[in-house]
């Protein structure tokens, strides 16, 4: 009882609670940074912040995937241990990368992008990813723990801190896309401060050299697999920024962080159940094991709904938020929402959890290859659709083959009516976007999203997808079981 309470009613609530909150925080503030920062800035921000990512995501050498996965085979001394030296040694990289930057900056812009308005933008960027990756590593360590009300107030901090300096540097001091990146640079690195001295001023300092050697062990398979993609993430601005203008790369960019909201909002709910799925696989008993499946339905549900909510009120939400330039970005939106409904089949436990970090890093490797050879062809016919549309194929393919390797090593057992639900998304979100690019008027149009959002719920009625007793009941009994 007292298990299943703090689960649903303390982590759930904090999650959710940080979801609403980082995305109402930057769609408040987005109106504002839209009228000092013109659509071609915001591709430049967007291609520096693709430079910041890659270079992050081989900074960490995978350390991130590993640690959340050894948590639970380490004391609870050994675990802040290992975290302090991953931090310590993730700096210094981060420090040598910074400084090459910062040397060789306008040749990198030169040679990566063919566009020399990055360079005095890509350390910035660099900085502000590299401590936005060190954060993670402390929300992590406090998800693991269920101590789901200090990971809120650290992310939300993090968001707050850094969209508030932003602001006074782009409004007050007039320091337009520079001022922008270095608010929330400084913003994310103040929390990176306050967070280190939370976890660790009052905690032996030990370097576990040794530890930390194993960790890298398991995680230098996995490098490739995080640089490349990181890439592949990343890969559909990248080619908009070689074979289109900036100004298109800005607009699939402020398309692709509306989508995104349905993304944060699913990982607030990974972040509720991911812990519990890991503690599931681990478990002796066979009946725990496999109750995965069950326990994950009513959070794919949600995460579904999310997904919908964004696609349907897409042109909604850009109109109320954006200047007139930036509202055809509501195709690319709804688009990019089919892909990341099925990302929750594509991040599979499983794999990590048997331990198969080689074959993490050859999916990756398909799913780059499908990325690369879609994204190239479809952004050079059909411009900033064609990347949404090559993203999207890539993406589902990718989630396709992840989930049969992941079931095919350690299988979850989902409930039939997952599939129904699946085209009952891909069927309003498709229709919608078709809706969305014909000269249909406004009203019927509304009436449209009003119906298939109450379907979509009444759809979770009749499956009784969200029974708040049924799971307490089943997490009741998985208590006895641990007990």
């Amino acid at each position: 009882m007292n298990k299943f309470s703090r689960f649903t009613k303390v982590n759930l609530f904090w999650y959710f609670s940080q979801v609403g909150i980082k995305n109402i925080i930057p769609l408040i503030a987005l109106p504002i940074f839209t009228r000092y920062i013109s659509l071609e800035e915001f591709g430049i921000y967007a291609l520096a912040i693709f430079y910041g990512i890659v270079v992050s995501g081989i900074i960490n050498l995978g350390l991130l995937s590993v640690y959340d996965r050894s948590f639970f085979e380490l004391s609870e001394k050994k675990r802040k241990s290992l975290l302090q030296s991953i931090i310590f040694f993730i700096l210094l990289l981060f420090a040598i990368s910074f400084l090459l930057t910062i040397s060789f900056n306008e040749a990198f812009a030169e040679f990566f992008f063919r566009k020399k308005e990055l360079k005095n933008y890509l350390h910035l960027a660099l900085w502000f990813q590299a401590f936005k990756s060190l954060n993670l590593y402390f929300l992590n360590y406090l998800k693991n723990y269920d101590n789901a009300k200090i990971h809120t107030l650290i992310s939300i901090g993090e968001t707050f801190s850094s969209i508030i300096l932003a602001l006074l540097f782009v409004t007050k001091y007039s320091m337009g896309l520079y001022g922008f990146i270095l608010g929330q640079s400084l913003g994310v690195t103040l929390i990176f401060l306050l967070t280190f001295i939370y976890l660790f001023i009052p905690y032996q300092k030990k370097f576990e050299v040794k530890l930390l050697k194993q960790q890298l062990r398991l995680s230098l398979p996995l490098t490739p697999r995080i640089f490349f993609g990181s890439i592949n993430n990343q890969f559909d601005r990248y080619m908009l920024g070689i074979l289109s203008s900036l100004g298109g790369v800005g607009l699939y960019d402020i398309g692709q962080k509306i989508a995104n909201i349905s993304f944060v909002f699913m990982t607030a709910i990974e972040n509720s159940y991911s812990p519990e799925v890991y503690r599931r696989l681990f478990s002796e008993d066979s009946r725990i094991r496999q109750s995965v499946g069950t326990f994950l339905t009513p959070f794919f549900y949600l995460s579904i709904l999310f997904c919908i909510g964004v696609s349907l009120f897409s042109y909604e939400i850009l109109y109320i938020l954006t200047p007139k330039d930036f509202h055809s970005a509501s195709s690319v939106i709804s688009i990019l929402v089919i892909l990341y409904g099925f990302y929750f089949f594509g991040k599979q436990p499983q794999l990590m959890y048997a331990k198969k970090t080689g074959l993490i890093s050859f999916l990756t490797f398909i799913s780059i290859g499908l990325n690369i050879g879609l994204n190239i062809p479809m952004i050079k016919y059909f411009g900033i659709l064609g990347a949404a549309w090559g993203t999207l194929f890539a993406g589902l393919i990718s989630s396709i083959v992840s989930f049969y390797y992941g079931q095919k090593h350690t299988p979850i057992k989902y409930e039939k009516h997952i599939l129904l639900i699946l085209i009952y998304f891909i069927t309003i979100v498709l229709t919608n976007l078709f809706i969305g690019v014909s000269n249909i008027d406004y009203f019927p149009t509304l009436i449209f999203k009003i119906l298939s959002l109450s379907g979509y719920l009444i759809l979770g009625y009749l499956f009784d997808i969200v029974n708040i007793k049924k799971m307490r009941a089943s997490f009741i009994n998985l208590n006895k079981n641990y007990d």
